[in-house]
């Protein structure tokens, strides 16, 4: 099928600004995507605030005094990205579902490859289920939701703990860095070079086969928590995605994967453009509503 024209319009923005695409100026590329982020008008909560989880820095975004609290792990290549180009994301996911959120703000490689932030992601998981009553968000039922990079830190922490998490939203994950990026599935995006460049900064050498970084080694994933898989049409991650979520299904795990047609990588975090993005959300509070009632 052909690109949503909404697509077209991302992918043109992308390639206008290609001197801020990676392999290139690291700290550029960082800069230029926080202040474009920070310049995007935000919804106000309840209560947003910075909080110490055990040495790992994070953010709470509190819809309601009570809400269900949602463990949240942004994407951006394990090297892009922080607390701030995702925070008039998650103010939007935690209005439109209803849900709390707690961003973790894990280290970000090359500086910190695995498993820095995977560490960091299971540090921060623990201390919510265990200070979770202190900021007044209900955490018996925890999912974790990530984004690309940050759905493979999910992933990645189920392998490691498959009780850290409850549920797990995993959107366009990559989950193994052995796979195929099918070069007619590349866009401005992301294509097949920068993903490479990824996995390198991520997980060197012998660390991109371990289990918990190409997560569709893992030897048992019976133990795991159900999943929903959010997949892309025009994407170099698309097939691979896809065919772990037929793991976990065929090892017994309650899964259910959609495929967005006509869209790219990135379009979840973008509902100011993309009614695909606005459906997805609504979508996820939806499972998340139905898998927390199911356990009360």
């Amino acid at each position: 099928m052909s690109l949503h024209p909404a697509s077209r319009t991302l992918l043109a923005q992308l390639e206008a600004g290609d001197e801020l695409r990676l392999p290139g100026d690291l700290d550029a590329i960082r800069s230029g995507a926080r202040a474009a982020a920070m310049a995007a008008p935000k919804i106000g909560l309840d209560w947003v605030d910075d909080v110490d989880a055990d040495g790992v820095p994070c953010r709470l975004y509190r819809p309601r005094v009570g809400a269900p609290v949602a463990l949240y792990v942004h994407g951006g290549g394990w090297v892009l990205h922080d607390l701030e180009t995702h925070d008039a994301f998650c103010r939007y996911l935690a209005h439109r579902t209803g849900w709390a959120l707690l961003a973790v703000d894990y280290r970000r490689a090359p500086e910190h490859p695995y498993p820095a932030p995977l560490d960091d992601v299971q540090t921060a998981a623990r201390w919510l289920r265990s200070h979770a009553r202190e900021h007044r968000v209900d955490a018996s039922f925890l999912p974790g939701i990530g984004d690309s990079s940050g759905a493979n830190l999910v992933a990645g922490l189920c392998v490691r703990d498959p009780s850290a998490l409850d549920f797990q939203v995993l959107i366009y994950p990559p989950v193994d860095r052995r796979a195929e990026l099918p070069p007619q599935l590349a866009t401005a995006a992301l294509d097949g070079e920068t993903m490479d460049w990824f996995w390198d900064a991520y997980a060197p050498g012998e660390a991109a086969d371990h289990p918990e970084v190409s997560v569709t080694r893992a030897a048992n994933l019976a133990e795991h928590p159900a999943a929903y898989v959010l997949t892309n049409e025009h994407d170099v991650l698309r097939d691979q995605a896809e065919t772990y979520a037929a793991r976990l299904a065929e090892a017994g795990v309650d899964v259910v994967a959609h495929r967005a047609l006509g869209m790219v990588h990135s379009f979840w975090r973008q509902p100011e453009l993309f009614e695909a993005s606005r459906s997805a959300v609504v979508t996820v509070g939806a499972l998340l509503d139905t898998r927390r009632s199911g356990t009360r």
